[in-house]
């Protein structure tokens, strides 16, 4: 399997903010496996289109903030009398879920490639 977007394209053309290689290909495959997953596995990877590729970069992009954000799952704080609420692993990956479906829907909503075919 390939993924959708390399860290070249990644770079140049969608200017994207994760500077090393290593975590992008992991996110990129991640990514690429969401997008086949919505796509019902339509894309021509010999041919990838560059809103396919795009849509790869930004929810690798997603999925690597996701991953590297360094909140301890912390929800909401408050100092008077401190209190602190924690956001569950389940809550936070429902939002980054939430987060692709939407990333995708807005790529590749007028391309046909998310048609089920009613």
């Amino acid at each position: 399997m390939i993924n959708y977007a390399d860290y070249t394209y990644y770079i140049g053309t969608y200017k994207g903010a994760v500077t090393d290689t290593a975590p992008f290909d992991k996110c990129a495959r991640k990514a690429t496996l969401e997008i086949k997953k919505y796509t019902f596995n339509r894309v021509d990877e010999a041919n990838v289109p560059d809103d396919v590729k795009m849509c790869c970069c930004e929810v690798a992009e997603a999925i690597h903030k996701s991953e590297t954000e360094d909140t301890k799952g912390v929800a909401s704080e408050k100092v008077g009398e401190y209190s602190v609420s924690y956001v569950s692993p389940e809550a936070k990956e429902k939002l980054l879920s939430i987060s692709i479906r939407s990333i995708i829907y807005n790529w590749l909503s007028m391309t046909g490639l998310l048609y089920r075919g009613c």
